[in-house]
């Protein structure tokens, strides 16, 4: 099967369930990505930003 028809994690459903690895992984940012999201998102977009930048990380 080629790269561009494999599924992506989430992409019919998000999952139900994180594991702690998933959670570390995916969704735990760096001080610098902290900054980041803090210079260019204001506090009422702030957790939507991250939450799809996880959620494209697991991709």
């Amino acid at each position: 099967m080629q790269g561009w028809q494999t599924s992506f994690l989430g992409l019919r459903d998000i999952p139900g369930e994180l594991s702690e690895f998933e959670l570390q992984a995916f969704f735990s940012f760096s001080r610098a990505e902290h900054e980041l999201l803090a210079r260019r998102r204001n506090d009422s977009l702030k957790l939507g930003l991250a939450l799809h930048i996880g959620f494209a990380r697991m991709s």
